[in-house]
């Protein structure tokens, strides 16, 4: 089955409140919805959640990749995936652009074997538990979102930390205090912490049952990073370190950290993402999925990634529950779970998209 057309739309969709993290503050969740069509008739959906200060892309770049990605792919044959990533790799360019195209083709090959994607995966499950994300913000801001999202039937909190290390100590003790000891607590510095600094923070928190301390250290800190790891009494988490299979080898040779998590856009497309999660399942060494800001495709994705996967065992798959608008107009959570849609590939069809939030087609490519 050959590809006939692949069309982008862009969207930029308002969240429902700023979300500040170590890095930086973002307002809205800005992308490409990737539409691929078959000759036959099929369509498959990926999604395109650029980030300049994670991924090193951007809106422009991300757009320029996608044209090329068009241009290599309009015509082919998609029987082989393997064949079909190694074209994607080969491009380079954006990794969201790379992604999204991925995310597309692994839809419509789970649609042509006429299986949802997360069994094709592994089937290892049918919905997964997420941790919900709170951002930097005061401490009675954070206890009250934090009392919020418990209400709601969150169990795990994840709450971003890493611009000032007495008042992180500050605000993770009072949101302890507020939800007890039922409620799992991670905390994501984002690279915001000097290796002084996380040492301290970690033994002011040793006793608050903190479950993941992900991305103390700068990304290029792997020695920082082990070391700081054999210190530590709780559980380091590898992000930004950890784009891809290679970053994966290295981390795990130097016995950087005790979790990987993979997030399919840092990845730059599933098999990549598969490739990480293989070499930590083979190193004993278990996984989160993640997500950058994306809406419903790139989450469904995730989720799809999540239940094929036994080594995912953390998941933090909230984004699209951000924003103000859907994306996709089906229903993935029933908190605190998220679910795969039971039907072939990712599960929706093109009515279900909301294309009054897209931008008319920026990129229609025909053979």
């Amino acid at each position: 089955m050959k590809i006939k057309k692949i069309s982008v739309y862009s969207f930029n969709v308002k969240l429902r409140s700023p979300f500040r993290i170590a890095l930086g503050t973002s307002i809205t969740s800005s992308g490409y919805l990737v539409r691929i069509e078959t000759k036959g008739g099929l369509i498959g959906f990926g999604e395109a959640s650029p980030s300049s200060k994670i991924l090193g892309d951007d809106m422009k770049s991300c757009l320029e990749t996608l044209r090329s990605l068009a241009n290599e792919l309009v015509g082919s044959d998609i029987k082989s995936m393997e064949e079909l990533e190694r074209r994607i790799a080969k491009v380079g360019g954006s990794p969201s652009a790379r992604c999204a195209i991925s995310m597309a083709l692994w839809d419509l090959w789970a649609r042509i074997h006429n299986e949802p994607l997360y069994v094709l995966l592994g089937g290892a499950r049918d919905r997964v538990e997420t941790d919900y994300t709170i951002g930097i913000k005061g401490i009675k801001e954070t206890v009250e979102e934090a009392l919020s999202l418990v209400k709601m039937g969150f169990r795990t909190l994840k709450i971003k930390v890493g611009e000032d290390p007495k008042k992180d100590v500050e605000r993770l003790k009072a949101v302890r205090d507020a939800v007890g000891d039922k409620v799992n607590i991670r905390i994501d510095a984002n690279q915001g912490w000097t290796y002084e600094e996380a040492l301290w923070v970690i033994n002011q928190i040793k006793d608050l049952d903190i479950q993941l301390i992900e991305q103390p250290l700068p990304a290029n800190d792997l020695r920082g990073l082990a070391k700081l790891k054999a210190r530590s009494e709780i559980p380091i988490m590898l992000d930004e370190s950890v784009h891809n299979a290679y970053d994966a080898l290295i981390a795990l040779k130097l016995n950087a950290c005790d979790v990987i998590n993979i997030k399919l856009m840092k990845a730059a497309s599933i098999r990549e993402a598969l490739k990480i999660a293989y070499i930590a399942e083979a190193a004993e060494i278990p996984t989160m999925i993640g997500c950058m800001a994306e809406l419903q495709v790139g989450i469904l994705a995730g989720i799809n990634f999540a239940c094929g996967l036994n080594v995912v065992k953390y998941v933090d798959l909230d984004a699209d529950l951000m924003a103000e608008q859907r994306l996709v107009s089906v229903n993935t959570i029933e908190i605190p779970y998220r679910f795969p849609l039971r039907s072939p590939g990712l599960g929706f069809e093109d009515k279900d998209i909301n294309y009054d939030l897209l931008s008319k087609e920026v990129e229609v490519t025909k053979d």
